[in-house]
């Protein structure tokens, strides 16, 4: 093996950083209307595992951001579906159908680790 490559090796530069699974749950097991955690940060290119946790319908919306959000109701506890989010920056969330009651929170994506 070339002496470089094998220094890129043992260095760890020669394969990009896996991105992480965050969870984020959309109501809980008891029956609050609220996303947990309310607040998320994640690395640019993470993906959010959401996951029904309380009785629905209930889905996620991303303000500004048709492309990340998912306006389809899920109703039934443990529906699930994910989602990458490439761009930084801090994104408003929050459940169409229980706004009113609170059930928002909000998105941190920090730039990936070597931008």
């Amino acid at each position: 093996m070339c002496p470089l490559l094998l220094l890129l090796w043992l260095v760890g530069l020669s394969a990009p950083a896996q991105a992480a699974t965050h969870r984020l749950q959309l109501g809980s097991d008891e029956g609050l209307l609220a996303l947990q955690p309310s607040q998320l940060t994640i690395a640019a290119g993470d993906v959010v595992h959401v996951e029904v946790a309380g009785l629905g319908p209930h889905n996620l919306i991303v303000e500004d951001h048709p492309e990340w959000s998912h306006p389809r109701l899920a109703f039934s506890p443990g529906e699930s579906w994910e989602q990458r989010f490439d761009t930084p920056g801090r994104f408003r969330l929050w459940c169409e159908p229980h706004r009113f009651a609170g059930m928002e929170g909000s998105l941190t994506v920090t730039p990936a680790a070597g931008s």
